[in-house]
């Protein structure tokens, strides 16, 4: 069985057929780009469900902090760069800090963070900002693991069926 291969199962643009699809419970999903297909294999549950169209958005809105400030030609460069990837909004330079909004079922901070490195660009290596972006990667990944989680019981309601 094969889910449609002109669509992105993540993001609902057309897909790419130089992307590798990916076999998940013996369906082939197929991806418009290599950020698409990563966020499909971290959390493949969340995605296989339903189609990019039926998935609801997660904004998210962050300040990162980078070690010092662009000039004014790499703050053009890396806006245009960020806005390149997938399920990025909006972003804005402010001296050294970076604003950005994005949908997390598209990207993560963890990608983006993964994309200023992979630009050059170095981000605030202080111990605060070290654990604050920890702490970030931890709870979106809860959240979208959360997302993927099939609803339980309630703890003061027995599961159905089980009061015979």
């Amino acid at each position: 069985m094969n889910s449609n291969p002109d669509i992105c199962h993540v993001c609902g643009m057309a897909a790419d057929p130089a992307v590798a699809s990916v076999e998940y419970h013996k369906m082939f999903f197929y991806f418009c780009s290599a950020q698409c297909r990563e966020t499909f294999l971290e959390n493949p549950g969340l995605y296989a469900s339903k189609p990019a169209a039926e998935q609801r958005e997660i904004l998210k809105k962050r300040t990162l902090h980078l070690a010092e400030p662009p000039d004014e030609e790499v703050t053009k460069l890396l806006t245009s760069y960020l806005m390149d990837l997938m399920g990025v909004k909006q972003v804005s330079v402010e001296s050294e800090r970076l604003h950005i909004s994005y949908n997390l079922l598209q990207v993560t901070e963890a990608q983006i963070e993964e994309a200023l490195t992979e630009a050059g660009l170095q981000l605030d290596d202080s111990w605060r900002e070290r654990l604050r972006r920890s702490w970030v990667h931890d709870t979106e990944e809860i959240e979208l693991k959360n997302l993927t989680a099939k609803p339980g019981s309630c703890c003061n309601k027995p599961p159905p069926g089980s009061m015979k």
